[in-house]
């Protein structure tokens, strides 16, 4: 969705706070692309900010930020939701919302 992140993008912010082999019991490795693996990021956004021409989102106008905390398989470490969630609010955001897909 947007064709990109960063400045120029719908997705103006993020992280990849573990990176895609993590599981909730090994050591993270994170990078600055918070891409899914399966594509659940990319629908959820979709539903929130797309902004046409065939389809339009609850908040076309919106700017998006994205913090990933699961790898593609496994659970997560409340050290690493902690940081996502300092990381969105300090990116600037007027309003927050936290969507996590937890993989089984």
């Amino acid at each position: 969705m947007g064709g990109g992140f960063g400045p120029r993008y719908k997705f103006r912010f993020g992280h990849d706070f573990v990176g895609d082999n993590y599981n909730g019991e090994n050591t993270p490795k994170p990078d600055p692309y918070p891409f899914d693996c399966g594509g659940h990021g990319t629908h959820v956004s979709g539903t929130i900010g797309a902004n046409g021409p065939l389809f339009y989102g609850v908040a076309p106008d919106a700017t998006l930020g994205m913090y990933r905390v699961f790898g593609c398989e496994g659970t997560t470490a409340n050290d690493i939701l902690i940081a996502a969630f300092s990381a969105a609010k300090q990116s600037g955001g007027k309003y927050s919302i936290f969507l996590f897909h937890a993989n089984a």
